[in-house]
């Protein structure tokens, strides 16, 4: 059986509306809702003077409109609903809509754009109308993905001992480590891949460590485009670089200090595009001195 959750989280406040996954209804019932399975387009073009039709300059998804109807399933506790629906619609504050559809569940951002009480008899079932506004339009996964391009693979056979002096006869059937012995090799392939499921590119936030001494003028590559980033800046050991590619928010930052303007002149911020993605790592010195570790959240255009 198909099923329905709102939850809607703005200033510490909580409001669940409809039916969750295991078949229970919340409190509020979800009447009517518009807005979940695409946002409004916006094309621009250019009509040809000498020539049929028009040309297509550009498209733009632009904001998300969202709305909701909702009643309450029940008329006890009127006055209590009525005011803690009062006090949760601030419109000072931006909220956090999450959306759990027949399994699927993505959440967005949003801002009030208004609501009202809908007009009943003075003892009916307490019922309202809202309208959110999404700047950002696309709907986002739920949980952030990550990865440690440059991670270190352990390899340790059990059951195993250390042995201070050098081995004789060894038991049989054990495993033996003896001075020396390799327990883990780090990677020495500056490629990884990685995956972007949702239905635009992704922005990511990539994490620079010199955690093994200094490192200079680290990058990182999306192979596939050839497009890259590189942070001229020498990185002495423990120091953390942090590259954030979002259109909204791009940041450049060296322990904390904003140092955007160190970017490469020919460096172009980029997205992890749909499907499978080739990313590469590199520093012009002491590339096997970094940690990488890079984070990003598909987005989707609907539920």
């Amino acid at each position: 059986m198909g099923y329905l959750e709102l939850t809607l989280s703005c200033n510490g406040y909580t409001l669940r509306l409809g039916k969750d996954k295991d078949g229970n209804h919340h409190a509020l019932g979800v009447t009517k809702i518009e807005g979940l399975e695409s946002s409004e387009l916006e094309v621009s073009t250019t009509d040809n003077a000498l020539a049929d039709g028009t040309h297509v300059d550009g498209k733009r998804i632009l904001k998300r409109p969202i709305h909701i109807e909702a009643s309450f399933r029940s008329d006890r506790d009127n006055q209590q609903n009525r005011q803690k629906i009062i006090r949760f619609f601030n419109p000072k504050y931006t909220g956090l809509l999450t959306v759990s559809f027949n399994g699927i569940t993505r959440k967005i951002d949003y801002e009030l754009e208004g609501w009202t009480f809908v007009k009943t008899s003075v003892h009916g079932r307490l019922a309202f109308t809202v309208d959110l506004m999404c700047p950002n339009p696309y709907f986002e996964s739920m949980d952030d993905f990550g990865k440690n391009l440059a991670e270190t693979n352990r390899q340790l056979a059990f059951p195993w001992r250390v042995l201070a002096q050098k081995a004789t006869v060894p038991a049989p059937n054990k495993g033996l480590a003896l001075k020396g012995q390799i327990t883990g090799y780090r990677r020495m392939k500056k490629q990884v891949q990685l995956a972007n499921d949702g239905d635009v590119p992704a922005s990511i936030r990539v994490q620079f460590m010199a955690a093994r001494g200094i490192v200079k003028n680290p990058k990182i590559t999306l192979a596939d485009s050839g497009k890259y980033i590189r942070i001229v800046t020498d990185m002495a050991e423990k120091d953390t670089l942090l590259v954030d590619t979002s259109d909204r928010h791009q940041v450049i930052e060296l322990n904390g200090e904003n140092i955007y303007h160190r970017i490469d002149r020919m460096s172009e911020p980029f997205k992890l595009e749909t499907g499978v993605n080739s990313l590469e790592y590199d520093a012009d010195e002491g590339y096997m001195n970094l940690d990488v570790r890079l984070f990003y959240t598909p987005q989707y255009l609907g539920v």
